[in-house]
């Protein structure tokens, strides 16, 4: 369970007004380890710069948000958002460079990414972390290749349509997104069945790390979600982190669930208890590298 998690409070928007609490999500977890008694070494990192962003994204997109004349990813102007993401995106990074070393599941407490496309923002994501961390491993050696293991209830369109604009990427990066497959009410079965093949495929395709998104809208009471319950999402946790042979950083992606409460923590623990089990999950495996 001494797997680190990459964080720092720059990473988080307090009181931003939107539809999602993902701004404020990255403290509420970290919250929520401790009072678990789960709260294990919290390593630092730098923030990503521009410059990065530019690897994945339109430079006049990347600008254009962070001058206030394009929209971020909530829908509005707030330069708080802009620059929480550099942060965001950076624990990403960190947590992949980490995992690609280390052959561990590492977390980066972090969500908001995979609807943001090459020259856009949108549902709650500006900049695609995920993105960004792939083309960051990938540049340092032209022998890599990078897995993307998407299990939030949504499609990552956004990381598609960076594939699409980036060909160059694409023969390196394996994407997969449930969400392209499986919505409200289908059955737990057609989905395990997908994860299992695409794990298959994952392994085949030799990556050197695997970036998955442990979404907790999957769940099935969430108002967004609707597919797999608490313990189904455990068995889903324990296949990805047993059967990837490749170092594996993890992050929250989605959930929506919300209870009365006076705090973020208490208002967000139907989510916060989904992610805080995937991180038991993954305090339980110990990776193997594949044969090369």
């Amino acid at each position: 369970m001494n797997h680190p998690i990459f964080y720092r409070p720059e990473m988080n928007v307090a009181d931003l007004s939107c539809g999602s609490p993902s701004a404020g999500k990255p403290a509420a977890f970290m919250e929520m380890l401790r009072r678990n008694r789960l709260a294990s070494r919290t390593k630092t990192f730098e923030p990503v710069t521009k410059e990065d962003l530019y690897l994945v994204h339109d430079k006049e997109f990347v600008d254009g948000v962070f001058d206030g004349t394009i929209l971020n990813g909530f829908e509005n102007n707030d330069p708080r958002v802009a620059q929480a993401c550099l942060y965001t995106v950076g624990s990403m990074v960190a947590a992949a460079q980490y995992a690609h070393t280390s052959w561990t599941a590492v977390c980066s407490p972090t969500s908001g990414f995979h609807h943001a496309g090459y020259a856009r923002a949108g549902g709650y994501c500006t900049f695609n972390g995920l993105m960004v961390a792939a083309a960051k491993l990938l540049e340092g050696d032209s022998r890599r290749r990078v897995g993307i293991l998407d299990c939030d209830m949504h499609r990552g369109d956004g990381t598609e349509d960076i594939l699409a604009h980036k060909p160059e990427l694409s023969r390196r990066i394996c994407h997969l997104t449930s969400g392209r497959y499986f919505y409200e009410g289908e059955r737990a079965s057609d989905f395990f069945a997908w994860l299992r093949s695409s794990i298959t495929l994952l392994n085949a395709f030799g990556c050197d790390v695997v970036l998955y998104q442990a979404g907790a809208d999957q769940h099935i009471k969430d108002p967004l979600g609707g597919l797999l319950t608490s313990e189904e999402i455990s068995r889903r946790d324990r296949m990805v982190f047993n059967g990837i042979r490749a170092g594996v950083a993890w992050n929250l992606a989605g959930g929506y669930q919300t209870v009365t409460g006076k705090t973020e923590v208490q208002r967000l623990a139907p989510v916060l208890d989904i992610h805080v089990q995937t991180r038991v999950q993954a305090g339980l495996v110990s990776l193997q590298p594949a044969a090369r």
